[in-house]
């Protein structure tokens, strides 16, 4: 599950393209790292500031690491993290406010104490025993969903947005019909919080929130399974704890992030797996260590943003109070200094930590859920498949400064039973 997001396109697409041939191809071959257009930052200081959109990004695992919990450091760059594009375009309040009210309410947005305060509601929901405890459902799922006659699969349509999409429903209390309404308003939530300086954008995305919302107060209104998220926000809402907005803000971020950040791994996932051509090795490794080497090699979020509310320094440069700093996981991940051939998908490493599920306090809550999800999708895909290969190249799409996985089919020889 998502514990930050990106707040900047370095090359922003605007409106929606139409579906074009994988950007990771190169000719029929599969050659170029499908995180180029990040790793290209390695090649500049590890922390820098940028002209142009007058920000720091920060690219080396060290300072990274050491930034994500730096007290001068606020998660709550939504209350005043305008950028030129902003300006340029007009998006954002006069206040220097970005998103949107309800979102800016997100815990992941907040610090200590509204932070800790907000998480502690939930956090029982995602404990080890809990997240145990729905191995039964998930194994279940995902054997449902891998139960086709076809010689072929389309891994984002037929396995990681269904899987994730009623795992979440599960955790909330919602109804398992309501999963496939989730990838379009979590795909408009994802832009707004990388593009809100377009109009177009922030109206989508508000749209998606107010979807989002009525749907939360329709299953409030009935019955929900004991212990279910929404379960637990009602009864904290009843007893005065929070108010109707902080339900709404908890409860749609959990839907947006535990859909959205684990779909989209697992898609990554089986991408890189057969982009680098070891597929075979999988088959024989540790599904645990290759979850995580597969969350180091290509993480859903590449870069979370943080607001400097004084003055400090950090890899020989002065932040000053004000300035927007991107922290980039997905290049941090692949420092050579900390990572021997970091750009080498090894199924077999041992890796001490990454960064894919951020780190310090906001480090995200719903990382075992996660893992379980993409270790028993992939376990389910090496029981079918003996061998497995791209059916035709994978396809992207450009919504709004973001790039989604939009079509990924899969072929191979089924496994002997």
């Amino acid at each position: 599950m998502s514990h930050a997001a990106a707040t900047i396109d370095p090359h922003p697409t605007g409106p929606s393209a139409p579906a074009s041939g994988c950007p990771y191809q190169s000719g029929s071959g599969t050659t170029t790292d499908p995180c180029r257009d990040y790793l290209g930052l390695r090649e500049e200081e590890p922390v820098r500031w940028d002209e142009d959109l007058e920000l720091w990004f920060v690219t080396g695992f060290g300072a990274a690491t050491e930034l994500l919990r730096h007290p001068a450091l606020s998660s709550a760059w939504p209350e005043r993290g305008s950028t030129p594009l902003h300006a340029a375009a007009g998006g954002a309040g006069g206040d220097g406010a970005r998103t949107s009210g309800l979102v800016r309410k997100w815990f992941m947005f907040n610090d200590n104490p509204a932070h800790h305060r907000a998480r502690k509601l939930v956090a029982p929901l995602f404990s080890a025993e809990r997240v145990a405890a729905h191995q039964p459902f998930i194994e279940g799922l995902v054997a449902e969903l891998l139960a086709t006659d076809g010689d072929s699969l389309e891994i984002m349509e037929g396995l990681a947005i269904p899987l994730s999409g009623r795992v979440i429903c599960r955790i909330l209390g919602l109804d398992a019909a309501l999963a496939p309404h989730l990838e379009p308003w979590a795909l408009d939530v994802a832009a707004l919080l990388v593009a809100d300086y377009l109009p177009e954008v922030v109206s989508r995305g508000h749209a998606a929130l107010q979807d989002m919302t009525a749907l939360i107060d329709r299953a409030l209104e009935g019955e929900l399974p004991e212990g279910s998220a929404l379960h637990l926000l009602r009864q904290a809402h009843r007893d005065g704890e929070i108010e109707l907005q902080d339900v709404w803000a908890t409860a749609t971020f959990l839907i947006y992030a535990g859909f959205e950040t684990t779909s989209t791994f697992i898609g990554k996932a089986v991408r890189s797996i057969l982009h680098t051509n070891s597929w075979e090795r999988l088959r024989e490794a540790d599904m645990g260590l290759a979850v995580e080497e597969l969350l180091r090699f290509d993480t859903s979020v590449q870069q979370v943003a943080r607001l400097a509310t004084e003055t400090f320094e950090v890899g020989g440069q002065k932040i000053a109070a004000g300035d927007l700093v991107l922290i980039m996981l997905g290049t941090a991940n692949r420092d050579g200094e900390v990572f021997d051939r970091p750009d080498h998908l090894d199924h077999d490493r041992r890796i001490r930590r990454h960064l894919g599920f951020g780190f310090g306090a906001h480090y995200c809550l719903g990382a075992g859920l996660a893992r379980l999800e993409a270790r028993i999708a992939l376990e389910g895909l090496r029981d079918k498949w003996e061998t497995l290969r791209f059916l035709e190249p994978p396809r992207t799409r450009s919504h709004f400064g973001i790039t989604a996985l939009e079509h990924l089919v899969v072929t191979g020889a089924r496994a002997r039973p």
